[in-house]
């Protein structure tokens, strides 16, 4: 299995999921230390080159991670992630 792991913010994150809706994707990443540390980026073209652009505001964030909690809905409220 192959993972995409990127430095941000000099800290290693591994991307989870990638959704794109709109004309936009959306990158869902978790840092390879603290699973707690989750972040949200999209994906832009500069110069022919993709890079990770944070998010305009928290409306935009919270549109995305609608849509990753839309998409991983049976796997968040299975019975098994309740306490």
């Amino acid at each position: 299995m192959n993972v995409d792991v990127s430095v941000i913010d000099n800290k290693s994150y591994i991307e989870i999921d990638k959704i794109s809706k709109n004309g936009k994707t959306y990158v869902y990443l978790i840092n390879s230390i603290d699973k707690t540390d989750f972040i949200i980026r999209k994906l832009v073209a500069l110069n022919g080159d993709i890079h990770y652009k944070g998010l305009d505001n928290d409306k935009e964030f919270d549109l995305a991670l609608m849509y990753f909690t839309k998409k991983h809905e049976s796997i968040l409220s299975s019975d098994d992630n309740k306490e």
